[in-house]
């Protein structure tokens, strides 16, 4: 009789958040955060033969201010404008763009005006032949004006964080 057939593997444990990165000021800058979603679905069985193994990657996230509600924000629009802008284009590279309201004032509630922190993280392979240009697409977008950002991204942006949250971290692949 053949061997029994082992198991699908299970998918790995979701990783802890990033740390807070210093900024100028001293005060931590916001770490991104947790998605609502897991990342991937769990694994469905795998044909005989193909294996998933956890590979090493750099992440990457930038964090920019909207001056916009988070429901009046096209994400799909933002994700294409913020790939272009970290040069993430797979397969050798994952976006992922989580945007969150920011808390808001008494005055600013009295102003009606709305904000928006917009995470994008960019996800490359660190064995692979882009992490040199996501690297510096990243920190180049991170030293622009306001206005810079904005209109590269097609939104009202009132702040770039200019940190760059560099860590490593383990994908499947």
């Amino acid at each position: 009789p053949p061997p029994p057939t082992p198991p699908p593997p299970t998918p790995p444990p979701p990783a802890p958040p990033p740390p807070a990165v210093p900024t100028p000021s001293g005060s931590p800058s916001p770490s991104p955060p947790a998605p609502l979603l897991p990342s991937r679905p769990p694994f469905s069985p795998l044909p005989e033969g193909i294996v998933v193994e956890e590979v090493p990657v750099i992440k990457f996230t930038i964090v920019v201010t909207i001056s916009a509600e988070v429901n009046g924000i096209d994400v799909t629009e933002l994700e294409a404008s913020f790939r272009s802008a970290q040069q993430c284009f797979e397969p050798e590279c994952g976006l992922t763009v989580t945007l969150q309201p920011v808390e808001q004032s008494a005055a600013r509630r009295a102003l009606q005006t709305a904000e928006t922190t917009a995470f994008s993280t960019a996800s490359v392979f660190k064995d692979g032949n882009t992490l040199s240009a996501v690297r510096n697409a990243n920190y180049e977008f991170a030293e622009m004006s306001a206005t810079q950002a904005g209109n590269i991204l097609n939104q009202p942006v009132s702040k770039v964080d200019p940190n760059v949250n560099e860590r490593e971290d383990t994908e499947p692949r």
